[in-house]
């Protein structure tokens, strides 16, 4: 037994390697993505988890937060919870803020600069290096230090507006990940003025505890207690409808390339059907025949697994796919490279299980083969099509399958995309029914109207041949339309943000010239100084200055939103605020609702939410507060940037002169409103530049699913095309029947991909997106890209054709023909 699996498939892989190959590279690159998605979004939790937390031990369990971040509180709460601690735990004051490195001239990146006891530190062991006898000044993580040692010989740190000078003999790396330095906690209150302050406690302990308990009844005005559960759990709410997103996307990957390996298997099958009979007729039997099959298409899976994971890992190592958003950090995301074993075996897993439900239709098949299938020439047909329906209930059920996806998919339900992708589930099985039952009457009808004209014989046996077997044809079609439907919906929904984008930056930025600091545009830190909109705000030179400010991390109730702060308008109360659409559809606070929020100047207070309004910037939500209000609460030095409209008795020329010489003094650059744009479109441009990868991938998954399906053609038929050579077929006419295949497949893929598209766009646009963000969006179809499609088509199908027709060129009409 052991000797007929190996001869049966092993044996198989060796005579076939093009077309195992071709199906293990299907496999893979969905599974690629899959995992290299998943590494990224994983690691983008992470930097988030990590910053909230400080780059905690496994030992921690909870922390008290002073409620103001910025200047923290008095260390003597301290001695107010020691003495209500239990003896395994430790307290470990902490105090954190943000430092400036130089990486080059115009690049300068934030890093999160904590403060220890470094002698007492769980985190830190200070080992000192070999031949000191002092503790280094600094502890920095692996990552920073990769990217110190680009420097010369110093760094130049940038701590509370003072510059410190880092020697390489002055630090000791940390084996951690995330990018951050670690510093005495004295020596950093004393840089920032904050002296016998300290932002956050830790608690750690040595056993496990339930520290909660003893800890909820100690209150301060000043200090809120955070669980390490409820930190996990923000971390996980932050980014969790950009995971889900992610995923989803990566899935339909995932499934367009098991289309392909189920079309594979369809193939597989039919030119190994006799090989099935002939193990009957010597004594197997039918469960043997349904194990074999399914074997081969586990190891086929097992193997397109561990490839797909490997180029996956290498494709998340190599910074290809980043997961960003708003509240991330793109350059601490890419200083992660541990890889989670739980992404590699759920990577696996989909392999072999995507596999085995890819191959069990035909593995059922091989069930039911008789010996008699040895002379049968092919499967005696019925007029029974889907679960043993006819034709005409099999057409009804497929729209009802469309319809019910379009009702379920466009429920409005907040931070829930399940109605969404159920809708996206019923479409798209509508569909791919839809597809094996029109493909042999679109044939007929071809057939009808190219008699009336001199159409090449041979190009009519392609076609004939593809009617003959609409499953096969229809999985090879629906691939196409799949891979055709994710490029047109992900391409809708680019354009959707792209219009909703520059209309919202029409609307809220009137003005003419945006001063921002260049140099920390990356970091996402302000860099323009308050004193400079002081004394611009006095210029008569402009008609009107704006200052604007933005904290992607603003806190309520214990949630992380985006702060915008600016002159609100005449109409506007300045002493309320107003909230984005999207964060009242999402969490529920709206018009008329009250939030308390910490402020620097007088703690906790309680403002009113005076107005909704559309706002396309973040996607947990926005609040937006006046920028008199905001000074009297909070204590800033910097703006993200100063809105500037010119004076209208000034030309533009003079306007620009005074500009450069305002942005030469300050080291800012200013820019005009189709650069603002342009700017922001460059974010947008990266977080959804993995969504490109995406659709890439799709389309050369669809194209190895119709090379491989053209490539099984030429083997099941290959003594029916040899007869055809032997007879006077020459090479041009065996291409034409090969290319006039693919090209109705590709044709007839593509157009029901659009119109799936059609369907599917509306879907992930007022469907999924509005209920995972809450935006709606103004919604856009990239029908230029339809209008060219006319000249991609027959371009596509004819470099699809070539490694089929090389095949067909290479087969020897002796050995076809040749009877054993």
């Amino acid at each position: 037994m052991k000797f007929l699996y190996y001869l049966f498939i092993f044996g198989y892989f060796k005579d076939n390697i093009p077309k195992t190959l071709l199906s293990i590279t299907g496999i893979s690159l969905g599974i690629a993505l899959f995992v290299s998605t998943q590494i990224n979004s994983w690691r983008a939790e992470q930097s988030v988890l990590d910053q909230m937390i400080g780059y905690s031990s496994e030992k921690f369990s909870g922390r008290y937060v002073a409620n103001n971040q910025n200047q923290g509180a008095k260390d003597s709460f301290l001695k107010e919870i020691e003495s209500q601690i239990p003896e395994n735990i430790r307290l470990e004051p902490e105090f954190q803020t943000k430092g400036t490195i130089t990486i080059t001239k115009d690049h300068i990146q934030s890093i999160p600069i904590i403060g220890k006891d470094i002698l007492l530190s769980s985190q830190i062991m200070p080992l000192p290096k070999v031949g000191k006898n002092k503790i280094p000044k600094y502890f920095i993580s692996q990552s920073l230090s990769e990217k110190l040692r680009t420097q010369k010989t110093k760094t130049n740190l940038t701590i509370c507006e003072k510059e410190i000078t880092i020697l390489e003999d002055d630090y000791q790396i940390i084996p951690t990940e995330g990018i951050f330095l670690v510093m005495d906690i004295t020596r950093l209150q004393s840089l920032c003025y904050q002296k016998n302050r300290i932002t956050s406690i830790w608690l750690i302990h040595d056993e496990n505890s339930n520290v909660r308990s003893s800890l909820e009844n100690t209150k301060s005005p000043d200090w809120t207690y955070e669980s390490k559960e409820l930190i996990l759990e923000r971390a996980g709410i932050a980014l969790g409808s950009l995971k889900i997103n992610l995923t989803i996307v990566s899935l339909v990957s995932v499934l367009i390339s098991f289309f392909m390996v189920s079309n594979m298997f369809t193939g597989l099958y039919l030119s190994r059907k006799r090989e099935f009979g002939i193990l009957l007729s010597i004594g197997s039997n039918k469960t043997n025949n349904f194990i074999l099959f399914l074997v081969q298409a586990i190891v086929i899976g097992a193997f397109g697994g561990i490839v797909g994971i490997l180029f996956g890992i290498f494709i998340a190592n190599t910074n290809f796919l980043t997961t960003v958003n708003t509240i991330t950090d793109i350059n601490q995301i890419r200083s992660y490279r541990q890889i989670p074993v739980s992404i590699i075996i759920s990577g696996f897993f989909i392999s072999v299980f995507g596999s085995i439900l890819a191959s069990i239709y035909n593995s059922y098949k091989t069930f039911q083969i008789l010996p008699i299938d040895l002379i049968r020439e092919r499967d005696v047909s019925n007029s029974k099509f889907f679960l043993g329906l006819s034709h005409r209930k099999t057409f009804i059920l497929s729209i009802l399958f469309i319809i019910t996806g379009i009702v379920i998919g466009l429920v409005s339900f907040a931070k829930q995309i399940l109605p969404g992708m159920l809708g996206v589930g019923f479409v798209i099985l509508g569909f791919v029914i839809l597809n094996f039952l029109c493909i042999p009457y679109l044939i007929r009808i071809l057939d009808k109207t190219l008699s009336k004209f001199h159409f090449p014989p041979a190009a009519e046996i392609g076609l004939k041949e593809i009617q003959i077997e609409p499953w096969k044809n229809g999985l090879t079609a629906s691939t196409i339309m799949l891979s055709t439907s994710l490029v047109f919906t992900l391409t809708s929904l680019t354009d959707s943000y792209e219009k909703s984008l520059i209309r919202w930056v029409d609307g809220e930025n009137k003005a003419d010239y945006s001063l921002i600091n260049e140099k920390k545009l990356n970091s996402g830190e302000p860099g323009v100084p308050v004193s400079l909109f002081e004394t611009l705000t006095m210029d008569p030179n402009f008609s009107s200055v704006e200052p604007f400010y933005i904290d992607s991390k603003f806190i309520v109730n214990g949630k992380y939103y985006t702060l915008h702060v600016f002159n609100f308008t005449s109409n506007y109360n300045k002493n309320d605020l107003i909230v984005s659409k999207n964060l009242c559809f999402l969490d529920q606070i709206c018009k008329g609702n009250s939030i308390t929020i910490n402020t620097e100047s007088n703690s906790r207070v309680s403002m009113k939410i005076q107005d909704e309004k559309d706002h396309f910037f973040s996607e947990r939500g926005t609040i937006m507060m006046d920028y008199s209000y905001f000074q009297k609460n909070y204590k800033i030095k910097y703006l993200n940037s100063i809105r500037i409209s010119k004076n209208k008795n000034l030309s533009e020329k003079e306007t620009t002169n005074l500009l450069q010489n305002i942005t030469r003094k300050f080291d800012l650059k200013y820019i005009n409103q189709t650069e603002l744009k342009k700017l922001y479109m460059e974010g947008m441009n990266q977080v959804f530049s993995i969504l490109d990868t995406l659709k890439i991938s799709a389309l050369i998954i669809s194209i190895l699913a119709l090379t491989t399906s053209l490539v099984y053609f030429i083997r099941e038929k290959s003594q029916l095309l040899a007869g055809l050579r032997a007879i006077g077929m020459d090479s041009f006419q065996m291409f034409q029947m090969v290319y006039c295949q693919a090209l109705f497949l590709v044709s007839f893929g593509i157009f029901s991909g659009i119109l799936n598209s059609l369907i599917l766009s509306p879907i992930v646009i007022f469907g999924i997106n509005r209920n995972a963000f809450g935006w709606i969006l103004d919604f856009q179809y990239p029908l230029t890209l339809v209008v060219k499609l006319p000249i991609l088509i027959p371009l596509i199908t004819f470099v699809i054709c070539l490694i089929p027709f090389y095949f067909l060129k290479q087969m020897q009409i002796s050995k076809e023909l040749k009877y054993e």
